[in-house]
């Protein structure tokens, strides 16, 4: 098995664990299957809420993430539902 190191601001962590807690899934099981399922559906789905958008940093950069998503789409590589 693999492991995978990745970086995540403090409070996204704590509501993360909080989330698996109540649903009785590890962090780690609740992102295999998160991987799983890219692998499946060859799909990124992400909810777009206030939350979300508050996010000021994720919002800079949506147009170059739209830009790349697109071309994505356009290539035939992936799709995109929203």
């Amino acid at each position: 098995m693999a492991t995978i190191t990745t970086r995540i601001d403090d409070e996204t962590k704590k509501e993360l664990t909080q989330f698996s807690n109540e649903i009785g899934i590890s962090v780690g099981s609740l992102f295999n299957a998160r991987a799983r399922n890219l692998l499946r559906t060859k799909e990124v789905t992400f909810k777009l809420d206030e939350d979300f958008l508050e996010d000021q940093e994720m919002y800079a950069n949506a147009p170059e993430l739209r830009k790349q998503f697109q071309h994505s789409i356009d290539s035939g590589r992936s799709s995109l539902i929203i």
